[in-house]
């Protein structure tokens, strides 16, 4: 028998795969600024554009999941209401 996987268990994994890829990053950039010894520290521009594209992507996803389950429950409730 076949288990249904529940949105929370999604929301679950992209919050844990957005905690892992922040993590990632930062370690990245540590690794570049020891690896480089600048004295200024800093990321390209480019860099800047895909780290934020790639974070704000992950965010705007598990929004997107919490937003559905909760527009489920809403609309379970109305129900509900409306039968009574």
């Amino acid at each position: 028998m076949r288990r249904k996987v529940s949105v929370d268990l999604v929301a679950l994994v992209l919050a844990v795969a957005l905690g892992i890829s922040v993590t990632l990053v930062m370690a990245a950039v540590i690794i570049n600024v020891v690896s480089k010894r600048s004295p200024t520290p800093t990321l390209g521009e480019n860099a800047t554009q895909v780290l934020t594209a790639i974070i704000g992507g992950l965010i705007g996803v598990l929004g997107g999941y919490v937003g559905a389950r909760v527009q489920q429950r809403n609309d379970k409730d109305q129900d509900k209401g409306d039968s009574i």
